[in-house]
């Protein structure tokens, strides 16, 4: 049993794998070189994300959980294409209507909105636990396919180096209903280095992991990572790219936006990308693109 256990295992390997992944496969993948010297301290890496740029963030959050929800719903394939992206965020609490991201695509469109609660960002007696937000979308298109009942809980530290988030949306199937997600997140952020005397605090970084559940069930695996240049007296530039990792095709979607992006508001237009047929381990040349991303 063990020996036609051990043969099939190598066909399979034989078949999808060239012989330097079927190497790599004999341990796990090496941990991002970020939490080389071990784990990102609170106190060393925290950033100054601003709450405008929180909820921007929120806002892209849930048009990627979106984006993803319809690809499982039909495919990478039916879903590619490059879409228009409007956000404003001016970091105003309790305001929903101001703090907003559009995305434009074939037969319609969708737009989600970030309420956040009130919260101290820089708390006198560091008791601050951090900042609860919600993100919601009523009902939309995404590339002609019905998207509805959108709803997010974020939860950020108080650090601004760390965000998890539960989410919930539908999207009309192939089979003539709607079939419903969720997606749980866990990311953090920093400015470019783990080194507290570190000048590259221009950029904001994250690095993440989420899952897509399909009627309370793990379906899709998505890697997450960001890049965000502020404005600093240039054009600013947001880039968010997730992978999937486990799914039944390669998968990659982009969001990548230019405009303002500062402590008092976020305010950038372009594009939504779903591209079908990338590997994760692809090079994604918005990161490294003069003259938006120098660092």
């Amino acid at each position: 049993m063990n020996i036609k256990l051990n043969i099939l295992s190598a066909a399979v390997l034989a078949v999808v794998s060239t012989a330097g992944f079927a190497a790599a496969l004999n341990e796990p993948p090496a941990v991002d070189g970020i939490y080389n010297a071990g784990p990102q301290s609170p106190d060393v890496a925290k950033t100054d994300i601003s709450l405008a740029e929180r909820t921007a963030y929120a806002n892209y959050e849930a048009i990627l959980q979106i984006a993803e929800a319809r690809i499982h719903a039909t495919s990478c394939s039916n879903s590619a294409g490059t879409f228009d992206v409007h956000a404003f965020s001016d970091g105003l609490t309790a305001s929903p209507t101001s703090n907003y991201a559009t995305v434009v695509s074939p037969g319609g469109s969708f737009t989600v909105q970030a309420n956040s609660n009130a919260s101290d960002p820089k708390p006198p007696l560091g008791n601050d636990r951090g900042q609860i937000m919600f993100v919601t979308m009523g009902s939309g298109i995404l590339k002609q396919r019905s998207v509805q009942g959108y709803s997010a809980q974020l939860a950020y530290n108080s650090a601004n180096n760390m965000m998890d988030s539960t989410s919930r949306v539908q999207v009309f199937g192939i089979n003539n209903r709607y079939d419903t997600y969720t997606g749980k997140v866990i990311k953090d952020f920093y400015n470019g280095t783990i080194d507290p005397n570190s000048t590259d605090r221009v950029n904001i970084y994250d690095w993440g992991l989420q899952s897509l559940d399909k009627e309370n069930y793990p379906v899709n695996k998505y890697w997450q990572r960001s890049k965000s240049h502020r404005s600093d007296g240039t054009i600013g530039r947001t880039v968010f790219v997730k992978d999937r990792l486990v799914g039944a095709t390669s998968c990659r979607i982009i969001i990548d936006t230019l405009g303002d992006n500062n402590q008092d508001f976020f305010n950038q237009t372009g594009s939504l990308i779903i591209q079908t047929g990338v590997a994760p381990n692809a090079p994604v040349p918005a990161f490294t693109e003069l003259p938006f991303f120098p660092f």
